[in-house]
């Protein structure tokens, strides 16, 4: 390819993607996908049946590198083009920016689409379902904590054990390890990275080989300690580390959408990490959901003017899926009060600290409200919701009046 081929497929496509690549992504129970934001209903193999070597050039993983280098779009990647409609700058992106200088791999690719080298550059391995939440929009598969509720929701147990953990698949741990040594940035994600044994395993894999990887985690933020571990020391050993934070409101809304939040407590691992951790970058990721996209410009003003986040920190997750709890199913006669928090907050942000991050994050939001208009999965989000109330003797409601427009529709 010509460098303007180069350069076109990395700014210019609406479709390419360097994930095929540079990553695989791994789930606790072996299911493999080509990253995070692909469609999780679409598995590219799984762990348990095969090699990572042997996933990373079958079928699926052939097309897929085919149909980018066509410019053409595939299904599993259909959250990517969505979410950049709205101006957000997506998983995509931040891989054709950061991973350019791999190049001489997508050069190096077969007629059939098949790549010789498997390459974990960018690596995302889901190692552990282990948590300690129970996260309104999450299940057992990435959560340990919700095995039991799903049985009393649904009346059937998951196809899944309660825990599971890909390392201990002895065949994928001895596949991944020479793979360690060339990771040159890792997300951790879950379950909860932070109280996996495993993670800390591969932590101290890098330190031992001084090999400094950059290092981002995406944590519920509850616990800063393991056994007698600290996660704020591992953090002062690498150089480059970033932390997101998954808090999508604060006090009782918070502690009712991520069930097993402490509010109290996450106010005080944030003071500690700025006192322990000045140097570490630190952002929230919120779920932007029917449940808290009305009270995010209220979470994100206070948490500013506390001091506990810089401003422009903030990095919005706009959910999908599950598709009931889609901001899109606000009726279009309730909008106007969404639209207006929304405007208002914009403003401040413009007035106080001009264009950035933040201000094109609460945009992108408005921009995806307006998209589309999912009124009709009204019924499916009051059928989700009501019996999960009732389990966990709760009220969502209670905690966002903002949203008793739906009782209307409860009958």
């Amino acid at each position: 390819m010509s460098v303007r081929d180069k350069i076109l497929k990395l700014n210019e496509s609406k479709v390419f993607c360097m994930m095929p690549w540079v990553h695989t992504h791994v789930w606790p129970s072996g299911k493999a996908f080509p990253c995070c934001m692909s469609d999780s209903t679409v598995e590219y193999g799984n762990l348990n049946d095969n090699t990572l070597y042997e996933i990373w050039n079958n079928e699926k993983y052939r097309q897929l590198r085919q149909n980018m280098l066509n410019d053409e779009e595939t299904k599993e990647c259909s959250r990517c083009y969505e979410m950049e409609k709205s101006n957000v700058f997506t998983l995509r992106n931040m891989v054709n920016q950061y991973y350019e200088h791999h190049w001489d791999r997508v050069e190096s690719t077969s007629l059939d689409g098949s790549v010789e080298e498997l390459n974990m550059g960018y690596m995302d391995i889901r190692v552990s379902n282990i948590c300690n939440f129970r996260c309104r929009s999450c299940g057992p598969e990435l959560s340990s904590a919700w095995y039991d509720e799903h049985i009393k929701l649904y009346g059937y147990t998951p196809e899944d054990p309660k825990i599971m953990n890909i390392l201990e698949n002895e065949k994928f741990w001895n596949d991944l390890q020479p793979l360690l040594l060339t990771v040159e940035e890792a997300c951790w994600a879950g379950g909860e990275p932070i109280i996996t044994e495993e993670h800390y395993k591969i932590l101290d894999f890098w330190i031992e080989n001084d090999i400094d990887v950059r290092l981002r985690y995406t944590t519920n933020f509850s616990n800063l300690y393991f056994k007698k571990k600290s996660i704020l020391e591992y953090w002062n050993s690498f150089k480059d580390v970033r932390i997101a934070a998954s808090l999508d409101a604060m006090g009782a809304r918070g502690e009712l959408i991520r069930a097993g939040t402490n509010w109290n407590r996450i106010e005080k691992n944030r003071i500690s990490m700025i006192e322990e951790c000045p140097d570490v970058y630190f952002e929230i990721t919120p779920t932007v959901s029917i449940m808290n996209v009305y009270h995010l410009p209220d979470f994100h003003k206070e948490w500013v003017d506390k001091g506990l986040l810089e401003p422009q920190n903030v990095r919005m997750n706009i959910l999908t899926y599950p598709t009931e709890y889609r901001i899109q199913i606000i009726p279009l006669n309730e909008r106007k009060k969404f639209i207006d928090k929304y405007e208002e907050h914009i403003k401040w942000i413009d007035d106080n600290f001009g264009d950035g991050a933040a201000k094109r994050g609460f945009e992108s939001i408005l921009d995806f409200l307006q998209q589309e208009n999912y009124e009709n999965l009204i019924p499916d989000f009051i059928n989700r919701n009501t019996p999960l109330d009732k389990l966990r003797g709760e009220s969502l409601y209670q905690v966002a009046p903002e949203l008793e427009f739906f009782k209307h529709y409860e009958n």
